[in-house]
């Protein structure tokens, strides 16, 4: 069971889960907008969270890969 419903129920998870998360963002974003945030100032937290999140799996699955 354990390859089978990887192969079968991965990408269906992970296309929701990706869904969940593009729903949320734009939501939180409205919000924020709506409160009066200046919008270049939402991109530059959203983008530097984003490296802060991404920069650590980075740094894991290419230290494999040498």
């Amino acid at each position: 069971m354990g390859s089978s419903f990887k192969a079968e129920w991965g990408p269906a998870i992970c296309m929701v889960l990706i869904e969940l998360f593009t729903t949320g963002q734009m939501l939180l974003t409205k919000v924020v907008v709506d409160a009066g945030l200046f919008v270049f100032a939402l991109l530059t937290y959203r983008f530097f969270i984003g490296t802060v999140l991404v920069v650590p799996l980075a740094i894991i699955f290419e230290r494999k890969s040498k």
